[in-house]
């Protein structure tokens, strides 16, 4: 990924990570940069940057490993929803998006309506906008360990407030 700067003056949104999700993401972005990742420098940056919250504390509206975000880039017309993953979890590409891609590691503890310009793995500037962090209709049923936490706060949402959906045995 390109080292290209954009305009310095430019504040970067304040961001927000678990306590049980720094250490994980630390050592992942270790190694991104050990094995000259493209994004390891990036995702390093933003995690020494990231004011670490305890768990449950972390306030509601951020981006957060293992849950949906829906965003906008480049002020394009149609939003996307993902799942925010680590790379060895990531099993379905439409669904999922890799904290350790340009995007993921951009979005990775931002809030509802920030925003924040990163590179392309191609070396284009885009901007990115966190439009929500609530899973979509119908997501808690099909995907419940994903998304059980945003799950209860999801309007649209099936599930009673005691009710984590289906279980696996």
């Amino acid at each position: 990924m390109s080292n290209k700067r954009f305009d310095s003056t430019e504040q970067l949104p304040s961001i927000v990570i678990a306590r049980q999700d720094h250490a994980r993401l630390e050592r992942l972005a270790d190694d991104a940069v050990k094995e000259r990742h493209p994004v390891g420098r990036f995702l390093m940056s933003e995690i020494r940057r990231a004011v670490v919250f305890d768990t449950n504390q972390v306030p509601d509206g951020t981006v957060r490993l293992n849950e949906w975000v829906t965003y906008r880039v480049d002020g394009g017309r149609q939003s996307e929803t993902k799942i925010l993953v680590c790379p060895h979890d990531l099993r379905n590409g439409l669904m999922e998006l890799s904290v350790l891609s340009p995007l993921g590691a951009a979005l990775l503890g931002m809030s509802v309506g920030q925003r924040m310009k990163f590179f392309s793995i191609e070396g284009g500037l885009h901007s990115v906008i966190v439009e929500s962090v609530l899973a979509p209709a119908g997501a808690p049923l099909l995907f419940p360990a994903q998304s059980r936490r945003s799950a209860g706060r999801a309007p649209t949402s099936a599930l009673g407030p005691d009710d984590d959906g289906p279980q696996a045995a």
